[in-house]
């Protein structure tokens, strides 16, 4: 009796291990193709996931790919707003089926969900007003504001050295942090920066020269285990190779991760 209770004790064990690691396969395309629907959590981040003022409707980089994908599996697309900082726990509780926004591929992300390959490649800036005599080397001591959880976050805090920090909900709102004078610095990504600082409403903002930090990659974040990403990864190699996603990184101003998408 013993000896039973062991192995079960065992086997118990075993299967815990089995699915901690995420070796265990998550059905998510039977369930987004019986559900008609696959729901991808974004932030406002032009030029990947925006609104398009005149129709009212998503539009952007990964926008355009997520809608492509869902047409692939035969499904609508549903594009809603998340909280960033919430982003893993939206996806492990099956709020949403992917993250597609532009999303740096981190190690320490890694540890709780899956990643697609890697398609596009960012890095992050710091952002400030017109005229400011902040340097790369002087920002540590001004007040900076960052998306909670975001790679922005992460450099202000680990790289720059940062004491004084505003986590905001979304990089627009830290950007609307140095406009309206509440922060000195913005740290948001290189591509966002590059669509829409210096133009329209943030016409009076600037990338600070020299502040650029380290290369990061963007990919699509899945559950642990999601048997959808053998789909996903295949759907974005597939449109690298037809010329699409070319087409889009120009339209977008976004710059491919080559080596992982050939």
């Amino acid at each position: 009796m013993k000896k039973v209770l062991v192995l079960l004790l065992a086997l118990v064990m075993a299967c815990a291990s089995f699915t901690s690691c995420g070796c265990q396969e998550i059905n998510d395309l039977e369930k987004i193709q019986e559900s008609g629907k696959l729901v991808v959590g974004v932030t406002v981040y032009k030029p990947m996931d925006y609104i398009d003022e005149e129709t009212g409707e998503w539009t952007g980089f990964d926008a355009e790919l997520a809608q492509a994908f869902a047409e692939r599996l035969g499904v609508k697309c549903q594009i809603v707003i998340i909280t960033w900082a919430n982003k893993v726990a939206e996806l492990n509780s099956n709020q949403i089926d992917l993250v597609w926004n532009g999303m740096t591929a981190s190690d320490e992300l890694g540890e709780s969900i899956d990643f697609s390959v890697p398609y596009a490649k960012n890095a992050q800036v710091a952002v400030v007003k017109k005229g400011s005599s902040l340097t790369k080397d002087s920002i540590k001591n001004a007040k900076i504001a960052v998306e909670d959880g975001s790679a922005g976050h992460t450099v202000a805090e680990e790289t720059i050295g940062a004491t004084n920090i505003a986590k905001l909900t979304a990089m627009n709102d830290a950007l609307n942090e140095v406009k309206g004078g509440t922060s000195e610095v913005a740290i948001i990504d290189l591509t966002m920066a590059e669509s829409i600082v210096g133009k329209g409403e943030y016409a009076d903002l600037e990338i600070l020269s020299g502040a650029s930090y380290g290369e990061e990659i963007f990919a699509v974040g899945l559950r642990k285990g999601s048997d959808l990403k053998a789909e996903l990864d295949a759907f974005l190699k597939e449109k690298y190779a037809d010329g699409t996603l070319a087409k889009l990184a120009e339209k977008y101003q976004v710059v491919l991760n080559e080596d992982a998408l050939k």
